[in-house]
C-alpha cells in the first residue's frame, strides 16, 4: 500500500501485478509519497486516508499464482536478498513441489508480520487483515472493488500507469515458461476460489464495482 499526498491516492499492492516497478516509479515521481505496509489490503487503509482515491491492477488469477510460484523459487536468491534468510528458505520450500500440487495444498502464508526465524520479531510494514496463503486468496480481498477501488485489468496495466503519470521499467520478471497444464481436478479449484478474480481480470475496462 502506497499513499501519495501529491495526488491523494492509494495504490495497492497485490503480490506478481508489477508492484516492484510501480513503487519504484512511484516513489522517483512523487518524493512524498510512503510505503505503510507493503501488501495491505484496502480494508485496511489508516484512518482518514480512505477518504483518498484507492487503486490496484487485478491479474488473470492462474497467470499470477504461475508467476508467483516461479518467483518463490528463486525467492532470496535472485530478488529480495534483503529479507530475513529463514524466510526466504521457507518460500522457496514451499514450491518444492509441481505446480498443480502448490495450487491446491499450499498452507505456507506469504505475507505475515510474524518472525519466520523464532526470534518473537515483528513487522509492521508486512502487516496485513487477511493473512491466507495466496493459492487460497482472492485478489478481490485485496481491492475490495466494493469500497470504491478503481480496478486495472493486468493486461491493461499502462492505463494506471498513465493515471499516475509514471512509467515503470520491468522489475524482478520470471520466466516466459507457460503454466502446465492443469487438470480438471484443479480448474475446478481455481473457479471455486477465483471466480471474481477471473472475470475482473478480463473486463475491458477499469472496474468500480463489485462482481462477486
Amino acid at each position: 500500500m502506497i499513499l501519495i499526498p501529491e495526488i491523494e491516492t492509494i495504490v495497492i499492492l497485490v503480490p506478481r501485478t508489477g508492484t516492484r516497478s510501480l513503487k519504484r516509479a512511484i516513489e522517483q515521481r512523487y518524493p512524498r509519497s510512503m510505503m505503510l505496509y507493503r501488501h495491505m489490503e484496502a480494508d485496511g487503509v489508516p484512518h482518514g486516508y480512505d477518504r483518498w482515491k484507492k487503486v490496484g491492477v487485478v491479474r488473470d488469477p492462474i497467470d499470477r499464482l504461475w508467476s508467483l510460484y516461479k518467483y518463490l523459487a528463486r525467492f532470496g536468491l535472485d530478488w529480495c536478498e534483503e529479507h530475513d534468510t529463514t524466510y526466504t528458505a521457507l518460500m522457496r520450500d514451499s514450491v518444492c513441489r509441481p505446480f498443480e500440487e502448490w495450487l491446491m495444498c499450499n498452507e505456507r502464508v506469504f505475507t505475515s508480520p510474524y518472525d519466520s526465524a523464532g526470534f518473537g520479531r515483528f513487522f509492521p510494514a508486512y502487516a496485513c487483515r487477511h493473512p491466507l496463503p495466496e493459492n487460497r486468496k482472492s485478489q478481490f480481498m485485496y481491492l475490495r472493488p466494493d469500497l470504491g477501488t478503481k480496478i486495472y485489468p493486468y493486461d491493461l496495466i499502462q492505463q494506471l500507469h498513465h493515471a499516475l503519470d509514471v512509467d515503470p521499467p520491468r522489475i524482478n520478471g520470471t520466466s516466459n515458461e507457460p503454466v502446465p497444464t492443469l487438470t480438471g481436478e484443479a480448474l475446478t479449484y481455481v473457479a471455486r476460489w477465483f471466480t471474481w478474480d477471473t472475470a475482473a481480470s478480463r473486463a475491458l475496462f477499469p472496474l468500480s464495482e463489485a462482481a462477486a
